[in-house]
């Protein structure tokens, strides 16, 4: 029979660090609908998890409001977080999670769901059964259903809450359960608990707290064992992935007077990271999955491999130092059954570093040569491995933030999947591909989209691609001239590499065709042996005929259109047109036409008919001159403008700027106009220089340098 609830320990208000996580953000929902106010803030707050905070009312702000004395926070956040120390400098109550989730559960019938994994999947199930026959109680799930329901309930006119309790940190001592569901018994959290028995003894101490009945799995040797034999209610399940969570889901809910049966799971939603299909397309499944202990991964891959076809390819995110150096050889072991397995650097949580806890010991365990990859180089590697497997199931394990990097890979993968479709076989598409190697200054991250073209007919097909997407995109020569973000570009990088984008075409009266990916270096040397002067000046350029094209490049007096008869170049709509010269809009390194558009190929027209040998003289004396005025360590050329009247590098040399340094980025000592990448420089540190050279020559001269290099990933205005 059911009695009244006792009032609970509630809040007036409290202020919630990382409550976007799993654990935080139910409960933030729960003390919300209990009339408690609720101010929290995530530095790594989901945009689907602000949206479902705050229609539960719940508040989003970084700061500490001035009257809340109350701070929570997750197990994720140390110590050391500002918002911490400014809470204790103001004399506010810190907590972690659990020991404010004890509070308020004081006063009411405790059903605690504890166990090393399947916690949340068993409490998701017992509040879904206890939903569909409309068994009132409160509920905090420690994460979402992948249908539209609550992940917490507040109920005022029932004494019953069930609510997920966690060992990981130690705050499970601060609870006296009416009933415990113990799920399963794993050791685990080696930061808190160094022995298994350890971790034995605070569960024999919870069953000892817990009033009335402590609910297990038949099969399991250590919770039968510890169990109090007059507390123990053994359930058996039967064979099958989530059995055993179900059997304990359904022993609850009747233990608690609800008429249930398992026919009421049929269509259970089931729990968001937990084999949720990302992606589905010609053979190959995305699956993304939470597990993130051996037992778990071996479960997950063993199903996995019954219901899904094809080469199994998992990518890995080990969850904690402590753990991974605890499981190294198990986690080998798990992962073993797969056909390919990659993994990505350890998610901490709040944890330092530990040598022997990175994702490589699991690498060393195996004896494999399996890849650890950074998040910016999985796209690539993965879209390659998942190319050369049909059918495929890729899977995603683990509880960081590796959900977030698979959705992301399995939306643009999808895409480039799709695109490939109806590309030729010859044309180049790959995601993430790495864009630094590709500039002559060495820095900046990978393009979301990369593709060379075979021809224009696919160079069509793209820029058609790119506007269906509402993808920007960016034409990419030999990458002079250009300063790449360490965020890379976040759309398609198109590079006219192919053999058909660089002709070299004779034609009469000295003229010559020349496609738009052909590098003015190969361009000087093949007018040289036709004898064809006039272009020598375009030597020392390390670019291509379009990039020329696009920013009027110049050198030794001379520019890229006084050589230019005219231009075939495609609209981003993918028409092909073709202007003389005269019908360019050009300027000093821009030509306003070829901004939106890109140039295809050109007519070049040549001076007199001259000897090749002096052609290449000529040459040779102005790459001689190049060597001596500019630097030959890695830059973009020159970084600004020469404003009217003077000279860029003339004013940073006069102010004493050679030299000056930012992380790897330091400003020549040849040429003051260069910024040279001196010792694995980032595009943050050169682009922290620009401002540094800016500020002190406005400051100094009154004069404000414009960049003249290009910036991909940012805009100018934005970080200047």
């Amino acid at each position: 029979m059911m009695t009244e609830p006792a009032s609970s320990c509630l809040p007036d208000a409290v202020y919630m660090l990382g409550v976007g996580g799993m654990g935080m953000a139910p409960l933030a929902i729960y003390l919300s609908q209990a009339g408690v106010s609720v101010t929290g803030w995530d530095d790594c707050l989901r945009p689907e998890m602000k949206v479902l905070l705050r229609e539960h009312g719940v508040q989003l702000s970084p700061v500490l409001p001035d009257s809340f004395t109350l701070v929570v926070r997750s197990s994720a956040i140390g110590d050391d977080h500002e918002l911490i120390i400014d809470a204790r400098s103001r004399g506010a109550s810190v907590l972690r999670r659990g020991e404010l989730l004890a509070q308020v559960v004081q006063g009411r019938q405790l059903v605690a769901v504890v166990g090393s994994h399947g916690k949340t999947t068993t409490t998701g199930l017992l509040i879904h059964l206890l939903t569909k026959v409309g068994f009132p109680c409160g509920y905090l799930l420690g994460g979402l259903f992948r249908s539209d329901l609550s992940p917490a309930k507040y109920c005022a006119e029932s004494p019953w809450i069930i609510a997920e309790v966690d060992e990981s940190d130690g705050t499970v001592e601060g609870f006296a359960p009416d009933i415990t569901v113990a799920v399963n018994f794993d050791w685990d959290h080696a930061d808190r608990y160094a022995q298994e028995s350890d971790l034995r003894d605070a569960f024999v101490r919870l069953f000892a707290r817990t009033q009335d009945y402590v609910i297990i799995p038949e099969d399991c040797e250590v919770l039968n064992h510890i169990a109090p034999s007059n507390k123990a209610l053994r359930c058996q399940s039967s064979a099958g992935f989530n059995a055993s969570n179900s059997a304990l889901a359904l022993a609850t809910a009747r233990e608690l007077g609800a008429e249930v049966s398992l026919s009421l799971l049929s269509d259970f939603p089931g729990i968001r990271r937990r084999q949720d299909i990302i992606g589905k397309t010609r053979g190959v499944t995305l699956l993304a999955d939470y597990a993130h202990h051996p037992t778990e991964v071996t479960a997950l891959l063993q199903h996995a491999r019954s219901e899904w076809p094809g080469r199994q390819i998992v990518i890995f995110q080990p969850h904690r130092y402590t753990r991974t150096r605890q499981f190294a050889a198990e986690f080998a072991r798990s992962l073993s059954s797969a056909d390919d397995v990659m993994l990505l650097p350890v998610y901490a949580a709040s944890e330092a570093p530990i040598v022997t806890g990175k994702s490589e010991a699991i690498v060393d365990a195996s004896g494999q040569d399996w890849p650890v990859l950074t998040p910016d180089d999985l796209p690539r590697v993965l879209d390659q491995a998942i190319r050369g497997s049909r059918p495929a199931t890729v899977l995603f394990i683990g509880a960081g933030d590796i959900d977030e990097l698979a959705r992301r890979f399995a939306r643009d993968w999808q895409i480039a999947d799709d695109w490939r479709e109806e590309l030729s076989l010859y044309t180049k598409l790959t995601l993430g591909e790495p864009l630094a190697g590709k500039t002559t200054l060495r820095v900046g991250g990978a393009a979301r989209f990369y593709a060379e073209p075979d021809g224009t007919d696919d160079l069509e097909q793209l820029l058609y691609f790119a506007k269906q997407s509402n993808l920007p995109w960016f034409a990419l020569g030999r990458g002079s001239n250009l300063i790449v973000a360490d965020e890379g570009f976040p759309g398609l990088v198109i590079s006219l590499r192919g053999e058909g984008f660089r002709e070299f075409t004779l034609l009469d009266n000295g003229r010559v065709n020349v496609g738009a990916g052909l590098p003015l270096k190969r361009l000087c040397g093949l007018a040289a042996k036709q004898g064809l002067g006039g272009f020598e000046f375009l030597e020392g350029i390390p670019g291509t005929l379009g990039g020329a094209l696009r920013m009027n490049a110049g050198a030794m007096g001379n520019w890229m259109f006084d050589v230019v008869e005219s231009v075939e170049f495609m609209t981003p709509s993918g028409e092909i047109a073709q202007l003389p010269s005269e019908d360019f809009h050009v300027e000093y390194r821009c030509c306003n036409e070829l901004l939106d558009s890109m140039a295809l190929s050109a007519v070049l027209r040549s001076g007199a008919s001259t000897p090749g040998d002096s052609i290449r003289e000529q040459m040779d004396a102005y790459a001689g001159r190049r060597k001596e005025s500019q630097p030959r360590e890695p830059s973009a050329g020159c970084i600004f403008k020469n404003p009217p009247g003077n000279h860029a590098g003339k004013l940073i040399d006069e102010l004493g700027l050679k030299g000056h340094r930012i992380g790897g980025a330091e400003v020549s000592m040849v040429h003051g106009n260069f910024i040279i990448n001196r010792n694995r420089a980032s595009a943050a540190d050169v682009l922290a220089l620009i401002r540094k050279i800016r500020a002190v020559v406005l400051r100094e001269r009154g004069v404000e340098l414009e960049p003249e290099a290009l910036l991909v990933g940012h805009n100018w205005k934005d970080v200047l």
